[in-house]
């Protein structure tokens, strides 16, 4: 875990908002891990998040001057989807699950061929990305890069070939229930902040 001031700060965030968690926690991926990142607490504290989307602005700003909107899934990256859109004057739109497929929500009217940034909350797996991802291709949507709040993976799951910017890289390790030592331990395992994600 770096310890450089901008993680400090993103960290003491999360913290001061009781949204960094340890106990034996199982993901939405069905990995199971030591740490969870509850950003529905994070979310619930707009003064806390608007200091992290602004970290988020800043970047985004920095490395993708020239796109039209900004995209999130549902639910919990709608938010600071939104937030990062209001910043950085684009925008938003947000995806949804139905009928088991990620969809644009209906009622946005100037997506299709488009340019598109992709904000999500927590990155362990990318599964809900690239999602997104399909979904804006059909669509003809050119997706000019992908930013999460955290990456869990520490930087190593890239999306389609894209990098993933994160405020936060953490190699945060996720454990195959059946080969998870918390569960060896007997820690009772808990499943916070429920979502139909797939992964």
């Amino acid at each position: 875990m770096s310890e450089n001031a901008h993680d400090k700060l993103v960290l003491s965030l999360f913290k001061e908002c009781d949204a960094l968690l340890q106990g034996h926690f199982k993901l939405t991926s069905g990995k199971h891990s030591e740490w969870y990142f509850e950003k529905i607490r994070l979310i619930e504290r707009p003064d806390a998040l608007e200091k992290i989307v602004d970290l988020l602005a800043e970047k985004i700003e920095a490395e993708v001057p020239d796109f039209d909107y900004v995209v999130s899934p549902a639910y919990g990256a709608i938010a600071i989807g939104f937030l990062a859109a209001l910043k950085l004057g684009k925008k938003f739109a947000f995806t949804q699950r139905a009928d088991e497929k990620m969809t644009v929500r209906s009622g946005f009217s100037g997506l299709d061929g488009s340019t598109a940034i992709i904000v999500e909350d927590i990155l362990t797996t990318g599964g809900s990305i690239q999602e997104v991802m399909a979904c804006l291709k059909e669509h003809q949507v050119a997706v000019q890069g992908i930013y999460v709040l955290v990456d869990r993976s520490g930087g190593a799951v890239p999306i389609e070939g894209k990098a993933v910017g994160s405020l936060l890289a953490l190699k945060v390790e996720a454990f195959e229930p059946d080969v998870c030592p918390l569960c060896k331990k007997g820690i009772p395992l808990t499943k916070p902040g429920a979502s139909d994600k797939k992964a």
